[in-house]
């Protein structure tokens, strides 16, 4: 995976550097917004990690430049301000993710693991992350419930609600059929478009963040994972009852060769 580093601070930029060629990754390092702007353009990054904080032309104006608005490559802001209202404009500008500094290194190998998923979407337009198609119920205010249209580590896409404006932030709640408590998240609403309205999460601590890891890497993946989510919605673990969802799991399970999955559709089968 090729990374974009944008640092105005060289001496930690080249510990980025190092620490992302560790990686078996390769980086681009660059001090301004706008030798940021050349190398987005020459060398099509796979992700760029963005200091919000530049000289000049700001990290912030960079986001909310035509030029990454548009960009289907993922952006990653970090800032020694550790303030969630900045937080907040970096997610609403299109950052799929905020870290203060000192950057915690092991949620960014954790979020650059995640990210590379997302290069090996080769065929048709790339969406700016990688993300699950899972209808989870979420709950918003302890009494609306919503249901997902999909879910990535970073935020969560909702069918529309026509009395929510972009910004808005609100507390959601959500259950993964994975045997482990619910999530309470705080998320803001980033995009509005003709299937739904998009939310990004907002200060996630690193187990609620690996947690939705782990959760959206087995279900691209791993046929045991897809095979316990059918089992999750044949039998209401976790989340509501639902046959047609459980049987769209144990299909893309079998589909990738688990057994366990083949005998499960033969037995709903019989039962029909």
């Amino acid at each position: 995976m090729k990374l974009l580093i944008v640092e105005q601070d060289a001496r930690l930029g080249e510990v980025y550097t190092t620490f992302i060629r560790d990686l078996a990754h390769e980086a681009i390092l660059v001090t301004t917004a706008d030798a940021a702007a050349r190398e987005l353009e020459a060398q099509a990054p796979d992700a760029v990690i963005l200091d919000v904080d530049l000289p000049g032309r700001t990290g912030l104006a960079f986001l909310e430049s035509q030029q990454a608005r548009w960009s289907s490559v993922p952006l990653i802001a970090v800032s020694e301000t550790a303030a969630e209202i900045l937080a907040l404009q970096c997610l609403k500008l299109g950052a799929v993710d905020f870290l203060a500094k000192p950057v915690p290194f092991e949620r960014l190998r954790s979020l650059l693991a995640f990210l590379e998923i997302h290069t090996l979407q080769v065929d048709g337009p790339r969406r700016r992350v990688p993300r699950v198609a899972v209808p989870i119920s979420l709950v918003f205010r302890y009494e609306v419930e919503w249901t997902a249209i999909d879910l990535s580590p970073f935020g969560v896409k909702v069918s529309r609600q026509a009395w929510l404006q972009p910004g808005a932030t609100v507390a959601l709640g959500f259950a993964l059929p994975d045997g482990k408590p619910p999530l309470q998240v705080k998320a803001v609403l980033v995009r509005a478009d003709s299937e739904g309205h998009l939310f990004s999460f907002v200060d996630l601590n690193e187990a609620e963040f690996r947690r939705l890891v782990d959760f959206c890497k087995g279900l691209t993946s791993d046929r045991m994972a897809m095979f316990r989510l059918g089992l999750a919605y044949e039998f209401g673990k976790g989340v509501a009852q639902d046959r047609s969802e459980a049987l769209r799991w144990y299909q893309r399970s079998a589909a990738l060769g688990l057994g366990q999955a083949q005998r499960r559709l033969k037995a709903l089968g019989e039962e029909r």
